[in-house]
């Protein structure tokens, strides 16, 4: 399509143009749009040059249309209307609306906040599908670029993390602070019974993961500067595999609190010397999604989770 220059068309002359319409007096229209009767000529000798017509011609009566400014006043309406339209925000009614959101989280997350949060959307919104991804465990820094990526490209609408895992850079709320807790399916442990470090490392441990998940390295760099390391047994993949395991054998798992609450009931908690200190669970999520009306509605059932500023 070929444009003409535009540029000479300020909108505001359109708002003259459609005032002049309606009210087919330069003095009505100028009390209309608040502005001096001086104003309005200038805007009318302007609107004359751009379309080559004399648009409005004075009489008794005060103004009134030729042909050619009749032939605009719908256009211009519609298009004044439109405009206005862009200024309104965009309703979003979740009852009623066809959506589809994509929350991403850890294995514990899924687990704990991610899977009520999808239900809890559910309820609200019928029309929603929720998409639930699994963050990949390992080092957090070499995953964030194609994190920030998806989040970007809008792929995911809701990154959850715990500790290190946040993207500081990204619009977040805090949601809650977590802890962990030392659990052991050991029959001899009693609940609360304190457990000296050197004996605590000698049982078997299970662990889940890689090297570098946020648990294994709060743990592991407090007990080293201590002199101590953990005698690992077992490693897993998932949080669900750990409680398997647990069930069937005698191990000593640290995990956060929330998911022991949730799953380890069987489970015995015991005290130590190691001092580990909560967590923040935090969710990110793009910039470009702050004022997106569905985006606020879904950080407003995060409320619901502890949320607040973060």
């Amino acid at each position: 399509m070929l444009y003409r220059d535009i540029r000479r068309l300020d909108l505001n002359l359109l708002v003259v143009l459609d005032a002049l319409y309606k009210e087919r007096s330069v003095t009505r229209a100028a009390e209309r749009l608040t502005l001096t009767q001086p104003t309005v000529s200038g805007m009318l000798r302007r609107l004359r040059e751009i379309f080559d017509d004399e648009l409005y011609l004075r009489s008794s009566h005060g103004v009134v249309p030729t042909p050619r400014a009749e032939a605009l006043a719908g256009q211009v309406a519609e298009i004044l209307e439109s405009a206005n339209a862009l200024l309104v925000p965009e309703a979003f009614d979740p009852a009623e609306t066809e959506f589809s959101l994509t929350f991403c989280g850890s294995d514990y997350l899924l687990q704990t906040l991610l899977g009520a949060l999808a239900a809890d959307v559910i309820a609200s919104a019928p029309g929603a599908r929720v998409t639930l991804l699994a963050r990949p465990t390992g080092v957090y820094a070499k995953q964030n670029d194609e994190i920030d990526a998806q989040l970007a490209r809008g792929e995911i609408d809701l990154l959850v993390s715990i500790g290190d895992g946040a993207m500081a850079e990204m619009p977040g709320m805090t949601l809650y602070h977590e802890g962990l807790v030392c659990a052991s399916s050991y029959a001899a442990h009693r609940p609360g019974q304190r457990v000296e470090l050197s004996e605590l490392c000698a049982l078997n441990h299970i662990i889940l993961g890689p090297a570098d998940t946020p648990i294994r390295r709060y743990i592991d760099e407090r007990l080293s500067a201590a002199g101590l390391e953990r005698n690992i047994a077992v490693s897993v993949p998932n949080f669900a595999t750990v409680f398997n395991a647990m069930h069937h054998g005698e191990f000593i798992a640290f995990m956060p609190a929330k998911i022991a609450d949730l799953n380890g009931g069987f489970l015995t908690r015991l005290e130590t010397d190691l001092s580990i200190p909560s967590a923040n669970v935090v969710a990110n999520w793009h910039p470009r999604m702050t004022k997106d009306p569905r985006h606020i509605w879904l950080r407003s059932k995060l409320m619901a989770y502890g949320g607040g500023n973060s």
